[in-house]
């Protein structure tokens, strides 16, 4: 379960260039559950997820995953334990590292830090070979030569993947 409470954010405090993002914002998911956040632009969406994922700490409050206070855990940690998919297809991956090595630091086995066994590997083509986009055939290349959306299916995969 994912559980806000009361969390708050605001960016420049005390300048003329203040933004309130959120403020006092209190929610709960239980596990299985599937929502969606609408808004305008501005109205908090990107704030809301960074907050979660630990890219800043918010002004107040209390952020608990599976009753785990997580809010002062910074972002490395919290990427253990939660998955995140960017918006933008260029920031999920590292573009001069290996589709197998961008998998393998996903999925905890430390990319090109260390060994990639037969085992990852294999793994790997597998579940590549389920987005149907011929990634499979193509582990060692650079992520960097990836088009935007096969990145962004990769990302995806690799959010999951933990």
């Amino acid at each position: 379960m994912l559980e806000l409470k009361k969390i708050s954010k605001t960016f420049n405090p005390g300048t003329v260039n203040e933004k309130r993002a959120l403020h006092e914002l209190s929610l709960s998911v239980p596990d299985g559950d599937f929502i969606t956040i609408i808004g305008a632009n501005g109205a908090g969406k990107s704030t809301l997820f960074g907050a979660i994922s630990g890219s800043f700490l918010t002004d107040g409050g209390e952020i608990l995953l599976d009753g785990q206070d997580v809010t002062l855990l910074p972002e490395y940690r919290r990427s253990k334990i939660i998955g995140r998919l960017f918006q933008d297809p260029m920031r999920g991956s590292a573009p001069g590292m290996t589709i197998e090595e961008n998998l393998a630091l996903a999925a905890g086995r430390r990319g090109w830090l260390g060994h990639i066994s037969r085992q990852d590997r294999e793994c790997f083509r597998a579940q590549l070979r389920e987005l149907d986009m011929g990634l499979e055939d193509r582990l060692r290349q650079p992520v960097g030569l990836l088009s935007g959306g096969q990145r962004q299916a990769l990302t995806l995969l690799m959010a999951t993947i933990a």
